[in-house]
């Protein structure tokens, strides 16, 4: 088990070495904090309007959306001694052709900063955003401003293009998350972690190395449970689309083809029933990917890119 450990070592190093980072001029902006394990979560399934405030020696490490096309969500964060940031989240989704694709449109907002990416849509994938701590950086790593940020990290998307909006505050003003209020146009998944105060505070002031370092102590620590997870997953994914695709495809279409000529009434309705089929193998290889996609996007979740 040991052996493997610097598989994992390699991953933390690689996605430290990715931070978010969105070009303005020769800065750039970075995701700080580092919150694997929040000492208390929150996790809502299909809510439209929550507002949620932590207690005194408690503050927001990380929040989190989780929706389909066509939601809209208004959010409002506190910090500080009352002071307040409003932004909002949009996903237009395009027509889907007929093999399932199209092409979207996702805006984040917080405060005045906004961005806006456009991403293929294949229907079924939800969209992921996280609400956090930043700072604008030069290349020497020199600190030109803190503040928050919100961050899209959908299929990778956050990672490969730095689709990131960011709101700077007045030094000395960014302070811990104290409440987060938001409402939905849809249902809509959501997570809070939150840890104490003092922890966090010092948390989203830690330079990038410190960050990537405590990543590396993580993915050690869970080396073993996430190696036997990851490896077992692909190993069933190279086992039918890969080892035996052609095999099972041809196993399948005999089956579908056997069952619609046994149940049909005539051939138009052999081929009605025989392209749904086919249809509904299409739509299972997606949802394979579907779910693949989400656990990246968890994985992510849990370093806080």
């Amino acid at each position: 088990m040991k052996k493997n450990l610097h598989i994992f070592v390699l991953l933390a190093i690689l996605i430290g070495s990715c931070v978010i980072v969105s070009p303005i001029s020769a800065n750039s902006i970075v995701t700080t904090g580092y919150f694997p394990t929040a000492e208390k979560e929150i996790e809502l399934d299909k809510v439209q309007n929550f507002t949620f405030t932590a207690n005194s020696t408690y503050a927001i490490a990380s929040v989190q959306f989780k929706a389909p096309k066509y939601t809209e969500i208004n959010y409002t964060i506190t910090y500080g001694a009352g002071n307040s940031i409003d932004g909002y989240i949009s996903y237009e989704a395009g027509a889907i052709d007929f093999f399932g694709y199209g092409e979207g449109v996702t805006t984040i907002n917080i405060g005045s900063s906004t961005d806006s990416r456009r991403y293929v849509d294949t229907g079924l994938l939800p969209k992921w955003e996280i609400v956090g701590y930043a700072r604008e950086q030069d290349d020497n790593g020199t600190v030109l401003s803190n503040g928050y940020a919100i961050t899209d990290v959908s299929l990778g998307v956050g990672l490969q293009s730095g689709f990131i909006a960011y709101q700077s505050v007045p030094s000395g003003e960014q302070q811990p998350i104290e409440s987060i209020s938001f409402t939905s146009n849809q249902p809509v998944w959501m997570y809070i972690g939150t840890g104490p105060r003092e922890e966090i505070q010092t948390n989203i002031s830690k330079t990038a190395l410190e960050t990537v370092n405590e990543w590396i102590q993580w993915a050690v620590q869970f080396a073993g449970t996430l190696k036997d997870f990851v490896v077992e997953f692909f190993g069933w994914l190279k086992f039918f689309f890969v080892d035996n695709l052609l095999l099972w495809m041809g196993l399948y279409i005999a089956i579908t083809l056997a069952l619609c000529s046994l149940t049909s009434k005539n051939i138009f309705d052999f081929y009605h029933k025989f392209f749904r089929y086919q249809t509904r193998m299409y739509k299972f290889i997606i949802e394979m990917w579907r779910v693949f996609a989400e656990i990246v996007g968890t994985v992510r979740g849990w370093f806080r890119i």
